[in-house]
């Protein structure tokens, strides 16, 4: 038996972007819709749950039991160098995943927005005024009409594949368990980050602490394009197995495996608006993801709001048109900061282990890890980074890989 919903705005995906991309279209006074895979909003967590003072401001909560612990700082690996960046003023905070999009899901619901949840999207076709959804239940098919479509579907989004979007130059693929891990008490709230070409081409691994009985998240991900091995479950096996650091703390795990997949930045003609067909797209599925840390959640919700207010708008005056402002005001806002991160993340790639050493070495001169620890910014590394360019000991190693990187895609 099939049925009719109706609805102005419908949010494909329930996870911190499509949460708040609803409370915003609630707000501005559209019915509004969440629809979500899973049997719950907020599992199976896929992130490595690290987030910043700015981003918990974002998220407009006052419930803060999704907090295990605040991060004071960061000791950050290379092969034979560290460097420890304290951050006081600039705290960083390990959370409950599971926990904090539930209290979004509720906040979006106290603005009038519905949640169904166990709905698969099907189908998106384009009609006279409206956009019809077919939607897979446990009984059977359902179609769901709305003006305006939020794709806030992930990595994988199936609305951007069916509205022929493609968004991210490329991806980042990364695993993560949890498990009982032994620091040394004045550093039990420092992440721990290690770079390097055997431990995580491309990118990095982690031990993020929770606060609590030397339980920590540890994880890495890889750039394969970079990688001899494919699979990043091979890399992390071997540094819990014999990494210097990471084999003589982990003593375990404590969860199962999660696996996940992060894109990295825009494509050049690549769209997060299709006005013929009345779909937006906002999180991971329009690629707004930081591609130095992989983190999405502050850019996430940013974008959430502005999808939100915008659909309800063009879905309430009947002009779709309105909706090429989403594009251009999340690329005013974080546009620039992407494009500056993909070029970091490019470089790298290329870096190799000697490389880092010398960078590690040339950033631990008191003056720079000033700079550093003054100006760091997890939401916008290129303040950071800028910093760094001004050095003549880092200006003479970029001209060194100037070529690789310049042939480097």
């Amino acid at each position: 038996m099939s049925t009719m919903l109706e609805y102005d705005v419908v949010v494909v995906g329930g996870g911190p972007a499509g949460c708040m991309a609803a409370k915003y279209a609630a707000k501005a006074g559209a019915s509004t819709l969440i629809l979500e895979a899973d049997t719950e909003i907020g599992t199976p967590v896929q992130c490595a749950g690290l987030i910043s003072k700015r981003a918990i401001e974002e998220s407009e909560t006052n419930d803060k039991t999704f907090i295990n612990c605040e991060i004071k700082g960061a000791i950050v690996r290379s092969q034979s160098q560290e460097l420890m960046i304290k951050s006081p003023d600039k705290s960083a905070f390990a959370i409950r995943r599971d926990i904090f999009d539930t209290l979004l899901a509720e906040e979006a619901q106290k603005e009038g927005a519905e949640i169904i949840l166990r709905r698969r999207v099907k189908s998106v076709t384009k009609g006279p005024g409206e956009t019809k959804l077919r939607i897979s239940t446990a009984n059977g098919k359902e179609e769901i009409s709305a003006r305006v479509v939020i794709g806030a579907d992930g990595v994988k989004s199936k609305v951007a594949k069916m509205a022929g979007l493609r968004v991210a130059r490329s991806f980042l693929n990364c695993v993560q368990v949890e498990g009982v891990y032994e620091t040394e008490d004045a550093f039990a709230d420092f992440a721990e980050i290690f770079v390097g070409n055997t431990i995580a081409p491309g990118f990095f691994a982690w031990a993020i602490p929770l606060g609590a009985e030397n339980i920590a998240r540890i994880g890495l991900c890889i750039d394969k394009r970079f990688s001899a091995q494919s699979n990043p479950l091979l890399y992390l096996k071997r540094n819990l197995a014999v990494h210097p650091i990471l084999a003589k703390r982990y003593k375990g795990a404590r969860s199962k495996l999660t696996a996940g997949t992060i894109p990295i930045g825009v494509r050049k003609r690549g769209r997060t608006v299709r006005v013929d067909k009345g779909i937006l797209l906002v999180g991971d599925a329009a690629a707004q993801v930081k591609p130095v840390t992989g983190g999405g959640l502050y850019y996430g919700m940013k974008c959430g709001k502005m999808a939100g207010e915008i659909a309800a708008k063009a879905s309430l005056t009947g002009d779709l048109k309105m909706l090429t402002a989403y594009e251009r005001r999340w690329r005013k806002e974080i546009g620039k900061e992407i494009a500056f991160g993909v070029k970091v993340h490019r470089l790298r790639c290329i870096l190799s282990d000697n490389d880092f050493d010398t960078i590690f070495q040339t950033l631990s001169q008191d003056a720079l890890l000033q700079q550093i620890q003054k100006k760091g910014d997890i939401d916008y590394p290129s303040i950071v980074f800028h910093e760094f360019l001004k050095n003549p000991g880092l200006i003479k190693l970029m001209a060194k890989n100037i070529i690789k990187y310049l042939y480097t895609k």
